[in-house]
């Protein structure tokens, strides 16, 4: 009675704001002797709860510990960490509703029934008989077996058997019933015993069913054979047993017994019926085939003769001789079947093929088939050509030939067989054949030749004739100009010469056929060509062209070069020299042949040739004249120039008569060379410079001058000396102003603490760099850029100076910064107020700093800390009071004192709030359950 008030003392305190949880089983339905785990899904932390099955506690569980209820036995096992539930070796008596819930700290409930099932066994079946006649007999098979629940099922092999027809499954499946069995009944046939939780089956029946006979048949199926021919006839038939045979000839009995009969060697008297009977002794049924039997002579040989010879447009006959009994012929052309036509006959029942008129498309490879009832044949091909022709009789070769050569004549014509052919020429035989070559040509060879086609077949005859001239050839062809000069201005002629019957001449320039125009003709049968002027236009290569009926001959190229000049003579070469250097001077003319030149210096003779070197001395300035001259043309031309010397420019320099450049002062720069100097002019970084503001030449541009110099005159200066025959730059002066020191400043910090040490750094704008010196209120302490004071004390405040100094400008600058040393930070610390914060209870935190600070502020996990409704902070922030410790506190704390030059952080304090211990947890569960065990008989009592 006692564990029931507790299960309902647990559901009355769980019931309000109840929520679900799934449970899932390893496997439902289970099988009796297996075991079954009931997983929980997904749940909360269950601090406080129970497995309920039917009206009792499996398992009670509490912070601490677990508890077994009245309804707890053996074979049950629960993981405390999972919630899971393990039912080991089930019976049926675990079938039921099994809950879960939890009190402590959601009220959570889940339930799930569980279904246990006994497996299916003892599973057999029987046949009522298993010797059975087809269509006579019936059969039922019965099945049973242990199990609950059960199903059952029927198949035949592989095959389910369903109520239909000749089947019926009764009595729940428990029985199948067979009406009429036939052959295809025999199974194996099985009982298949099935539930939730397993499946089972009975051994394989089979059926033993008697049939036939029935579909008997004697082979082979053939009726007809050839005479002599052994003959051996099988019966055969279905039936269970094997059926026993017996066999007939003409509806008598032969007294053979068995599924075979031969006959050997037939003959003629051996054709008729012959019937084989089947029975079985078992159904009692017997049944008979009857099969007739033909014995025909064979076919022995067949052949296609002609009747005559085989003539285009003529009647022709082709006959089928056949050795043998033959029962039907039929004609054959290219293997396709042949059937009467306008033009094609059959007689003598089919042994004649006949053509009423041949023509070519009767050629082809005919047969003739005969055949009986037991023999088929085919003659040999007769290959059907018809004769024709001649038709056109074609002779051809050529209409022209050359003296001296042979000539082939080709004849042809259309003809079977081919024709034979025959030559004449001026009505007189001279060859026969297709082909007629002649002999070696004469003059006299010229005249109509003819061929004749005869084809001895068909009779016919057939000629074609053609036409042969005999020429001859051209040979020896020339162009010649008699000795002529071809002279520009003059006229001139070219003669083209050849042997044989010339009947054209044509003329070319170049390749292309040349044509008369207005300073071109043609005389003479277009033999001699003529030129009334010759131009340069005219130059080119000449061939002239003799034609006649059999060939032509091109002669070699004549070069038709035109003479003329010297026309254009130019001269080249310098107006003025540079006395010590060479002059060249080169002449040219316009002239074929080439020029010959000469050159004169102030009328005297100095060289030959077209190009004329001079080594210039002071008196080798004056008159330069080139003379061109033609030898074939008797003509010269001449052309002159004046050559003016000068010295060449040397020793280019620019200098400053040691002047300093100084800023925002004036500074000139000196060009001086040697030679004829005519020019001279200034560069900066290489580009040209011009006068501008601030930027002066001298008259002759040998000075510069720069009025005031600044930054942006920096840079490379040249100066460059010319005249007409020579230049030269002078080397780089690379200009650098001298100024400052401007915008001198001091860097470093304005502020440190005791003990440090502070670096102070110089700059100055400056050219060239300046020199520094440190000054402490007004007292020097150093020289260089950079100043560093180490260990500081309170007594390093004051002014500090930096005075840049350029010496070679002779200016100074200086520039100062005021710094100011403090008291510094020591340590920073935290410290809290006991050694173990408890949750729920207060707990203070202090900052200790050692040395002189302006503010404090707190970090929490690296990020600011601030006060809250459960934190607050002393006035001066050195301290951190919590009013009741959470978990939710935990983290590290750090206290950061600042004073004007930087922050200083103490380590942090790591804050791990503390619940009570695992003693006094166990202790607070036993208490819970004695509370529980009290109250069992007052509430028992109440209810």
């Amino acid at each position: 009675m006692g564990h029931k008030v507790l299960a309902i003392f647990l559901t009355l305190i769980c019931t309000p704001g109840l929520h679900a949880v799934l449970l899932v089983p390893s496997k439902n339905p289970v099988a009796v002797g297996s075991n079954v785990t009931i997983s929980v899904k997904d749940s909360e932390t269950i601090a406080l709860g129970t497995w309920l099955f039917g009206n009792g506690i499996l398992y009670l569980w509490y912070p601490g510990g677990i508890a077994q209820g009245t309804s707890h036995y053996n074979g049950t096992e629960f993981d405390i960490s999972t919630y899971q539930l393990t039912l080991f070796s089930v019976t049926l008596k675990n079938s039921g509703l099994y809950i879960l819930e939890s009190l402590v700290p959601t009220k959570i409930q889940g339930q799930i029934t569980l279904d246990v099932q006994e497996p299916v066994s003892n599973v057999t079946a029987f046949a009522s008989k298993t010797n059975l006649v087809e269509f006579n007999d019936t059969v039922t098979f019965t099945c049973t077996a242990s199990g609950t629940p059960l199903w059952f099922s029927w198949q035949n092999g592989n095959s389910t058997v369903t109520t239909g027809g000749r089947f019926n499954v009764r009595n729940a499946g428990r029985e199948l019933f067979i009406n009429g069995v036939t052959r295809y009944d025999v199974g194996p046939f099985k009982c298949v015993v099935e539930n939730n939780v397993s499946k089972s089956e009975s051994a394989d029946i089979n059926l033993n069913i008697n049939y036939g006979p029935d579909n008997l048949a004697i082979l082979p199926a053939k009726m007809a054979y050839v005479t002599g021919s052994d003959i051996s006839l099988s019966c055969s038939a279905d039936s269970k047993p094997a059926a026993s045979f017996y066999w007939m000839y003409n509806g008598k009995n032969l007294n053979v017994y068995g599924s075979s009969y031969n006959l050997i060697n037939t003959t003629q008297n051996m054709r008729g019926d012959y019937t084989c009977v089947a029975g079985n002794a078992v159904t009692l049924r017997s049944a008979a085939v009857t099969k007739t039997i033909k014995i025909v002579d064979p076919i022995l040989s067949v052949v296609v003769n002609p009747v005559g010879s085989p003539v285009e447009g003529k009647a022709f006959n082709l006959s089928c001789n056949v050795v043998g009994p033959v029962d039907s012929i039929h004609w054959m052309k290219n293997d396709t079947y042949l059937d009467a036509v306008n033009t094609v006959t059959f007689f003598n029942n089919n042994s004649i093929l006949s053509f009423n008129q041949l023509d070519l498309s009767n050629d082809g490879p005919y047969y003739c088939v005969a055949s009986n009832e037991v023999t088929s044949m085919t003659s040999p091909a007769y290959n059907l050509m018809v004769n024709y022709g001649p038709y056109n009789t074609t002779a051809t070769g050529p209409e022209v030939a050359a003296v001296g050569s042979s000539v082939t004549f080709n004849c042809s014509s259309i003809s079977r067989p081919q024709s034979q052919y025959s030559w004449y020429f001026s009505g007189s035989k001279v060859a026969d054949g297709p082909v007629y070559v002649t002999a070696p040509l004469s003059e006299y060879a010229s005249g109509l030749y003819t061929c004749m086609a005869f084809n001895h077949i068909t009779g016919r005859s057939s000629n074609a004739s053609l036409t042969l001239t005999v020429y001859v050839p051209v040979s020896n062809i020339t162009v010649n100009n008699g000795n002529q000069q071809p002279i520009f201005n003059q006229s001139f002629t070219l003669t083209c010469t050849a042997n044989g019957d010339v009947q054209h001449i044509e003329w070319m320039k170049n390749g292309t056929n040349l044509n008369s125009d207005d300073t071109i003709n043609f005389t003479e049968n277009n033999s001699v060509l003529n030129f009334n002027p010759l131009t340069l236009g005219n130059n080119g290569m000449y061939q002239c062209l003799a034609i006649t009926a059999v060939n032509y001959k091109t002669s070699e190229a004549y070069d038709l070069r035109v003479f003329y000049g010297p026309w254009g003579t130019t001269i080249s070469g310098p107006l003025i020299g540079a006395v010590g250097h060479n002059a060249t001077f080169s002449c040219s003319a316009d002239s074929y042949p080439p020029s010959q030149y000469s050159w004169f210096f102030n009328n005297t003779k100095v060289g030959e040739g077209s190009v004329l070197t001079k080594a210039l001395l002071e008196d080798c300035g004056g008159h330069y004249t080139c003379v061109a001259s033609n030898a074939i043309t008797g003509s010269n031309s001449s052309v002159s120039l004046e050559l003016t010397l000068r010295y060449p420019v040397s020793n280019v320099t620019v200098n400053v008569s040691n002047q300093q450049p100084l800023f925002n002062q004036s500074f000139t720069l000196t060009c001086s060379a040697s030679g004829d100097v005519e020019h001279i002019q200034w560069m900066k970084n290489h580009m040209l410079l011009h006068p501008h503001s601030g930027i002066t030449f001298s008259s002759n541009n040998s000075t510069l001058t720069i009025q005031s110099l600044n930054l942006n005159d920096d840079g490379h200066y040249q100066c460059e000396a010319s005249n007409p025959v020579s230049h030269m730059t002078s080397p780089d002066y690379d200009l650098m102003v001298n100024y400052g020191p401007w915008n001198t400043a001091v860097f470093g910090p304005t502020i440190a603490e005791t003990g440090s040490t502070v670096t102070f750094s110089c700059t100055a704008d400056s050219h060239p760099h300046s020199q520094y010196s440190w000054f402490f209120n007004n007292s020097k302490v150093g020289d260089g850029p950079v100043y560093v004071k180490a260990d500081l004390s309170l007594t390093n405040s004051g002014q500090y100076t930096c005075m840049a100094f350029n010496n070679i400008t002779g200016s100074n600058s200086s520039a100062s910064l005021q710094f100011t040393v403090i008291e510094a930070i020591v340590t920073v610390d935290v410290t809290p107020d006991r050694s173990i914060p408890l949750a729920s209870q207060s707990f203070q935190l202090t900052c200790n700093v050692k040395g002189h600070y302006n503010t404090i502020h707190w970090l929490w996990n690296g990020k600011n800390f601030y006060p809250s409704g459960r934190v607050t902070f002393s006035a001066d922030n050195t301290t951190v009071t919590f009013k009741a410790l959470q978990t939710a506190d935990n983290g590290g704390y750090r206290c950061v004192a600042s004073n004007i030059v930087k922050q200083h952080f103490s380590n942090p304090y790591p804050l791990a709030v503390v619940y009570p211990n695992a003693a006094v947890s166990v202790q607070a569960s036993v208490m819970f359950t004695s509370l529980l065990v009290l109250l069992i008989p007052v509430l028992d009592e109440w209810l």
